[in-house]
């Protein structure tokens, strides 16, 4: 019998709705401008290409939409299926748009979700992939090397749900590696990067 960690049930008033209502804009439109010639790029997550990144993302939002609906979670850790062919951001808008219309389903935040290190209800879990897509937008925002721009308000209420969430067991060393050091006069974005395991 698998035992998970931790049930997670967060009721401190802040909406994983709303934060992802300004992350998947802002990773969308970093997918939107890469081309055919970048998906073979290296990016910060280790041993991973763009294409890589944006299937795991993709396929994520895909899988995560099921579950909403009623089906399993199944391991994302690695390399998924090619899910992104060669128009990354028509794969992105579709993926983004079941998965969006499976959270507002009646029940869908009540719904208990099994993770290997912890349970969490969907309202929870909102709050795990807003803060997993920030990380992802970051990547792809270095990767392809331009910057990201995050209201404080929304990296502080992440960075704090990072810290609460991320220990050895989320750590995976491929989603979420081992901190890396960092000034404390870097920019907060850098810095929550840095918590999840980042480097440039």
């Amino acid at each position: 019998m698998t035992t998970y960690l931790a049930v997670l049930d967060l009721d401190d008033g802040i909406d994983g709705g709303e934060q992802l209502g300004v992350i998947v804009p802002l990773l969308g439109s970093l997918v939107a401008t890469v081309e055919v010639a970048d998906l073979d790029l290296a990016t910060p997550c280790e041993s991973w290409t763009t294409r890589d990144l944006l299937n795991h993302v993709v396929g994520g939002a895909l899988m995560f939409a099921g579950a909403f609906e009623g089906g399993p979670i199944h391991d994302i850790s690695g390399r998924m299926p090619d899910v992104v062919g060669d128009d990354p951001a028509a794969a992105f808008a579709a993926a983004v748009e079941r998965f969006g219309a499976a959270t507002q389903a009646p029940g869908a935040m009540d719904r208990v979700f099994a993770l290997p290190w912890a349970t969490m209800p969907g309202r929870t879990f909102l709050r795990f992939v807003a803060f997993d897509l920030l990380v992802h937008a970051w990547d792809l925002a270095t990767t392809l090397g331009t910057e990201i721009e995050v209201p404080e308000p929304l990296l502080h209420e992440i960075d704090l749900f990072a810290r609460r969430v991320l220990d050895p067991w989320t750590r995976d060393g491929v989603n979420f590696a081992a901190p890396t050091p960092i000034s404390d006069a870097a920019p907060a974005v850098e810095r929550l990067a840095a918590f999840a395991g980042r480097t440039r």
